[in-house]
C-alpha cells in the first residue's frame, strides 16, 4: 500500500502554484513591455512637442520683432510726402518729435545727395557730412535696414548708455526724390539698439526660451542670454549663417543639451530686412523633467494594475483552480480504497465531468468486491458478441 502511494505521490509542484507562478511571469513581462513602450512613446511625444513648441515661440519672437520695427518704419515712411514738397529745414520739429525722447530713435535726419546733414532731431549733425556712411550710401540706392553698429558722429553728442558700453544703433533709410523722381537726398533713423534688446529679453522672458539674433557673419547682435555667443560652431548657428531654418537638438558651451531652431528672417510688410536670422533654444531639461514626472506615475499606475491582476489571479486560483487540487486529492484517496464520498464540483463541466467519472469508477469498484458479481462479469465478457466476431467490442472497465 505504501508502495502504490509513493508512486501517486508527487514532488511537481501543485497546478495552483505552477499558476500563479505563470501569471506572475507573465505580469512582469507584460508590465515591463508596457512600461518600456509607453514611456517612450510619450517621451517621443514630448520631444516632437517641445519641437514644435520652440519653432512657434521663435516665430511669435520674429513676428514681434518685425511688428515694433515696422512701426519706426512707418513713422519715418510718413514723412517722406512732406520731405519731397517742403524745404528739408522746415521739418525739424517732426524730426525731433519723431526721435521722442530717444529711448527708441536715437536721431532722425535728413541728407541732401551731396551727403550733407540738412534737417534732424534737435539740431544734431546739421551741416556735417554722412556720405562716408552705409545708412545714406545704400539709402541712395533705395530702402535700407542696417545692421548693429556703434555710434561714430553722435558718439561725443548723445548720452553713454546706462551699462557703459559703446552706443550702438540699427539703421532704417529711404530715398526722397524730388519732382521729376530723381533721389534728392536720403531721410534716415538711428534706433537704439539697447531698446531692440529689452524687446527681445522681454519676449524671450515670457516665452521661455533664449534667443540670438544671429547677422551673416555669424555674430550675435542681440541675446536674451548672459554671456558671449559669437561664432558658435554649433548647426544652428551654421544654418543661420546661411539663412536657412531648421529645428536641432545640440550641446552648447555650458555643456547643456538644449532643443534649437533657426528660422531667417521674414519679411514683413514693407520693412526692408536687416539681413538676421534668429534662433532660439529651450533646455531639454523641459522634456527630461515632464517626462520624468510622467514616468514615476505610469509606474505607480502599472502597479496598481499589476496589484488588481494579481488579485483577479488568485481569485481565480480559490475559484478553479483549488477544485482541482481537490478533486486530485479525492482521486487519490479512492484509488487507495479510502473510503470517501466522491467530490463533486460545478465550477466547470470538466470538473463535473471528472467527479461524474469518478463516482462510477468507485462504483464499479464497491461492484466488483461484492462476491460472485465478477464471476458473473467474467462470464458475460466471455459470452459478449466480440467473442464471436459478431457485434461491438466491450471493454472491461
Amino acid at each position: 500500500m505504501n508502495m502504490t502511494r509513493s508512486k501517486i505521490s508527487s514532488t511537481a509542484p501543485p497546478l495552483s502554484i505552477i499558476t500563479l507562478a505563470f501569471v506572475l511571469l507573465s505580469m512582469s513581462v507584460g508590465i515591463a513591455l508596457a512600461y518600456k513602450v509607453i514611456n517612450d512613446r510619450i517621451q517621443s511625444l514630448q520631444e516632437a512637442d517641445l519641437r514644435r513648441a520652440v519653432e512657434t515661440r521663435l516665430s511669435g519672437v520674429q513676428t514681434a520683432l518685425g511688428q515694433a520695427l515696422y512701426r519706426e518704419w512707418t513713422g519715418l515712411s510718413a514723412l517722406v510726402p512732406p520731405l519731397s514738397s517742403t524745404a528739408p529745414s522746415d521739418l525739424q520739429d517732426e524730426l525731433t518729435v519723431l526721435a521722442g525722447r530717444g529711448d527708441i530713435i536715437s536721431w532722425a535726419g535728413y541728407a541732401s545727395s551731396d551727403g550733407i546733414v540738412r534737417s534732424a532731431s534737435n539740431g544734431l549733425l546739421v551741416g556735417a557730412s554722412v556720405s562716408a556712411r552705409p545708412w545714406f550710401q545704400r539709402g541712395l540706392r533705395g530702402s535700407f535696414a542696417g545692421d548693429a553698429h556703434e555710434a561714430v558722429l553722435l558718439a561725443s553728442k548723445l548720452p553713454p548708455s546706462p551699462n557703459g558700453e559703446p552706443v550702438r544703433f540699427l539703421d532704417l533709410a529711404t530715398p526722397i526724390k524730388d519732382d521729376m523722381g530723381n533721389v534728392a537726398g536720403v531721410l534716415g533713423i538711428h534706433i537704439n539698439l539697447e531698446w531692440a534688446a529689452l524687446l527681445i529679453k522681454q519676449l524671450a522672458n515670457s516665452l521661455a526660451v533664449d534667443v540670438f539674433i544671429v547677422n551673416p557673419a555669424g555674430e550675435v547682435v542681440i541675446s536674451s542670454a548672459q554671456g558671449s555667443y559669437s561664432g558658435l560652431q554649433l548647426a544652428s548657428f551654421r544654418k543661420a549663417r546661411a539663412g536657412v531654418a531648421g529645428v536641432d537638438i545640440e550641446t552648447w558651451p555650458d555643456g547643456q543639451l538644449y532643443y534649437t531652431a533657426t528660422l531667417p528672417e521674414a519679411s514683413y510688410r514693407d520693412l526692408p530686412k536687416f539681413g538676421w536670422s534668429i534662433v532660439a533654444r529651450i533646455g531639454a531639461d523641459a522634456a527630461i523633467m515632464p517626462a520624468r514626472s510622467l514616468s514615476a506615475g505610469l509606474m505607480f499606475d502599472l502597479a496598481v494594475f499589476g496589484l488588481l491582476l494579481l488579485l483577479l489571479a488568485m481569485l481565480f486560483i480559490v475559484a478553479f483552480i483549488q477544485p482541482f487540487r481537490r478533486l486530485a486529492k479525492n482521486a487519490e484517496a479512492i484509488a487507495e480504497g479510502d473510503d470517501v464520498y466522491p467530490y463533486e464540483s460545478g465550477r466547470t463541466s470538466e470538473l463535473a465531468m471528472i467527479g461524474a467519472s469518478l463516482a462510477r469508477l468507485q462504483s464499479r469498484a464497491a461492484a466488483n468486491l461484492v462476491p460472485g458479481v465478477e464471476d458473473e462479469n467474467d462470464e458475460a465478457i466471455r459470452l459478449s458478441p466480440s467473442k464471436t466476431g459478431d457485434g461491438i467490442r466491450h471493454d472491461r472497465r
